[in-house]
């Protein structure tokens, strides 16, 4: 697997990442928490998911995607000569794209039920077609960046709310980050669930096991992760780990089985 990324910043914060996955060989990895969105545009090979706690068996993703905020996991697997174009967005960012946050938490949906389809195949055959990956990733911002300009304006609490979040991941007390930002308890939790999908306190729950399993390294004990990534202490890390996965850190840690 190789994953090309380019950090951004535009427009208003809201696009954040690019990047380019290749995998030359079949590949199959678990995903734990996501807390941001994606828009992915796969120009070869094919992928299925799985999600924890579903029953039945693999879907197909489509070749366009939009995927929402995940607090749980979830396992992808591509088949050989898979390329895909990801945007990563700001949490809020669904406004922006005209959709409902809650529509698309724990989901990879079909972009083409929100973008004309008309564009979208414009935009994946210019993706396929750029000369590079540096290419890729700046065809795939411009469309989304239009797309974010052309939408409603994010709710600007919500994105103070998230940023404030990402900054202390430590357990985060909400009635202290409903006063930090000057509004009740309710107001806060009402409005950054209708802009991210999920309540203040679950998604920080995300960020921190994203940001834990990010952290890792195999020169790490899961007391590093743990209290690197803002736990009370190991058990609280493997607490939150098997909440989301229904798995120990250890059997899901191991370089190249996560992302």
């Amino acid at each position: 697997m190789k994953l090309i990324r380019s950090d951004v910043s535009a427009p208003g914060g809201l696009i954040e990442g690019l990047a380019v996955l290749r995998v030359d060989q079949p590949l199959q990895r678990t995903l734990v928490a996501e807390s941001r969105l994606s828009v992915g545009v796969r120009i070869g090979g094919c992928a299925r998911q799985w999600r924890q706690w579903r029953q039945g068996g693999w879907e197909t993703l489509p070749r366009f995607t939009l995927t929402g905020v995940h607090c749980t996991s979830r396992t992808i697997h591509t088949s050989a000569g898979g390329v895909l174009v990801l945007a990563h967005l700001h949490p809020a960012a669904a406004a922006a794209l005209g959709v409902d946050a809650r529509r698309i938490v724990e989901r990879s949906v079909d972009l083409s039920s929100l973008w004309p389809v008309r564009q979208l195949e414009a935009l994946g055959d210019s993706l396929a077609g750029a000369p590079d990956d540096a290419a890729r990733m700046r065809l795939l911002e411009s469309a989304v960046a239009e797309r974010i300009l052309a939408g409603p304006a994010v709710d600007a609490l919500v994105f103070a709310a998230v940023d404030r979040i990402r900054r202390d991941l430590a357990e985060i007390r909400i009635s202290a980050l409903a006063q930090a930002l000057g509004v009740s308890v309710d107001t806060l939790e009402r409005r950054f669930t209708a802009g991210v999908g999920v309540s203040p306190k679950r998604y920080a729950r995300a960020a921190r096991l994203r940001s834990a399993v990010l952290s890792y390294a195999a020169d790490m004990t899961l007391t590093d992760v743990a209290m690197g990534a803002g736990y009370y202490d190991q058990s609280h890390f493997v607490r939150e780990m098997q909440r989301a996965t229904g798995e120990a850190p250890a059997r899901l840690l191991p370089p190249g089985r996560y992302c």
